[in-house]
């Protein structure tokens, strides 16, 4: 090992006692910091890896069990500083939608809804409006409108199915309108 600290050249009988001296100690310096086996073995791999492919400039490094260490450490940190970023995408994704982008999706959902509705013919839209705008039950309807109850079941039967129909090409949009209207679109 002094010699290899001293400029010389890497050999492949060198490079062996090289990796086989440094492996576990770089091992367990890595472990200190990303406190998982797998991603201290793989940064160590690297790093051992490195040297090989770069032997033939390694004489310039003036110490290379300090040279070793130093590359252990920064690719520790640098796997550290990778993985939060990812933690904090991945709980950033699952925080609440922010309320900018809640009012964006319901205005987008009225919006699909009201062009959808206009769309319905005038006794389903009304039949519509009351029963799942409203909330009436369909013998008030049936009263209100001077029809039996079974035209108001069919009539609101009907502008669900054409509501399906025009919201087929928004599924989302379809899912948020079946929570806000409490029935289902699909």
């Amino acid at each position: 090992m002094d010699s290899l600290s001293r400029n010389s050249k890497i050999t492949a009988d060198s490079y062996k006692d090289l990796f086989y001296n440094f492996y576990p100690r770089l091992l367990s310096f890595c472990q200190r910091y990303v406190s998982d086996t797998t991603i201290a073995e793989e940064i160590v791999e690297e790093c051992m890896l490195y040297v090989w492919e770069r032997r033939k400039d390694m004489n310039k490094v003036r110490d290379l069990k300090s040279y070793l260490y130093t590359m252990a450490k920064n690719k520790a940190l640098a796997h550290i500083k990778q993985r939060d970023k990812i933690v904090s995408l991945d709980t950033q994704k699952y925080d609440s939608i922010s309320e900018v982008d809640e009012f964006i999706i319901e205005e987008e959902v009225h919006s699909v809804l009201i062009e959808a509705l206009d769309n319905l013919p005038e006794k389903c839209k009304n039949i519509f409006k009351l029963s799942c705008l409203e909330g009436l039950k369909y013998k008030d309807i049936a009263e209100d409108l001077n029809i039996s109850v079974n035209t108001v079941k069919s009539q609101r039967s009907r502008a669900i199915a054409l509501l399906k129909n025009h919201l087929k090409d928004h599924p989302s949009l379809a899912i948020y309108a079946s929570i806000l209207l409490k029935f289902p679109f699909f």
